[in-house]
């Protein structure tokens, strides 16, 4: 039995749903945004023929066709439905100041090149876009409260002191528990947690004064997960946890003015409910084809998707597996009946050719 086939990227941060393909399968400029170009029906002609549209689509396949129609299909159906929501120029604006950040355009492109070849600057800010329509549909259709987000959840900061004893400047184990242990007794005396872990912390988080955000069971190594969940709101180890990356003093958090940072959580709850929920995503998607009155107008795109899309993995269980009916086993009770029959027969002529052959040797 094959893998139901995924057919959207949500929010590449939330989800990535097979089916999509790689980048060249979702990389069109066109989508539903601008830059949409008028192909009309023939792209070139020649003494030896003309080639149409339709060439082009049958050199590409019924598959591929049907997954980037179903694709286009639900990206305008969630636009038109999110609409009031969603503001194109305000997420451009996102994408290029992270555009930016990698150093630009031409940096970036080549970073996306080796997670997703054939992605652009431009077909990346229309899989951002077409990503925030559905994350807020799938936000609608799995309601996360804040308390489930909030479940197995921690707000966490550290400070690192690594144990680095090939380096010249770094620490052996000895002195960086020391180190630890003196700053611990700092903070312990009034010295700012963050501050100290701005100036000292080896971790990346040091920019942020050590700020781990919300950490959830299962995101760190067990030493460190271990410590941090057994605090209470506000509390700091009293002495430094070891951990294969060195010694670190861990605060709990009060986990409030925690919105923004709650929102990734339900974000990666949500991704979690698609990945392990795929026939209910599925009945989510016809419900939508349904209220949009959708038909696919080709017999073999909606053959292909009513296949690989809109038949949940249960159905074909039960399908590989449905009892026979009655009709059907009274007709291979017959059959067995007749064979059984038949069986005898021949069975009944073997004894009387076997007793011919023993008269006749007598």
């Amino acid at each position: 039995m094959k893998k139901k086939l995924m057919p959207v990227v949500i929010g590449l941060g939330l989800l990535g749903l097979a089916g999509c393909g790689n980048g060249e399968e979702g990389s069109s400029d066109s989508g539903n945004g601008s830059g949409e170009t008028e192909f009309g029906e023939v792209l070139s002609t020649s003494d030896a023929g003309d080639v149409t549209v339709d060439d082009v689509l049958n050199n590409l396949g019924t598959t591929q066709v049907a997954k980037q129609t179903f694709q286009l299909t639900l990206d305008q159906i969630l636009q038109d439905k999110y609409s009031e929501e969603v503001d194109p120029a305000e997420i451009e604006e996102e994408v290029d100041a992270e555009i930016e950040q990698y150093g630009g355009e031409e940096q970036f492109e080549m970073l996306m090149a080796q997670q997703q070849p054939g992605m652009t600057a431009d077909s990346y800010k229309q899989q951002r876009l077409s990503s925030t329509y559905h994350n807020l549909f799938f936000t609608e259709k799995f309601d996360i409260s804040d308390e489930e987000a909030l479940e197995g959840t921690v707000e966490g900061s550290h400070i690192l002191i690594s144990v680095d004893e090939e380096s010249e400047d770094g620490l052996s184990e000895e002195e960086a528990l020391e180190k630890a242990e003196e700053l611990t007794a700092d903070i312990e005396d009034g010295a700012d947690f963050a501050e100290v872990a701005t100036e000292e912390s080896d971790d990346g988080s040091a920019a942020d004064g050590g700020s781990l955000g919300l950490v959830s069971e299962g995101q760190m190594v067990e030493e460190f997960e271990n410590a941090l969940f057994d605090l209470e709101q506000g509390e700091m180890t009293s002495e430094p946890v070891k951990s294969e990356f060195g010694y670190h003093i861990i605060k709990r958090g009060d986990e409030e003015d925690i919105d923004d940072e709650l929102e990734t959580v339900k974000s990666q709850l949500i991704n979690q409910k698609v990945q392990e929920n795929p026939d209910q995503v599925l009945t989510f998607y016809q419900d939508l084809l349904e209220e949009y009155n959708v038909s696919f107008e080709n017999e073999d795109i909606q053959s292909y998707i009513e296949e690989a899309y809109l038949s949940s993995e249960s159905e074909e269980e039960s399908g590989d597996g449905e009892e026979p009916s009655e009709e059907e086993s009274s007709e291979a009770e017959s059959d067995d009946e007749s064979s059984s029959d038949e069986g005898t027969e021949e069975e009944s002529n073997d004894e009387e050719t076997s007793e011919e052959n023993t008269d006749s040797e007598e």
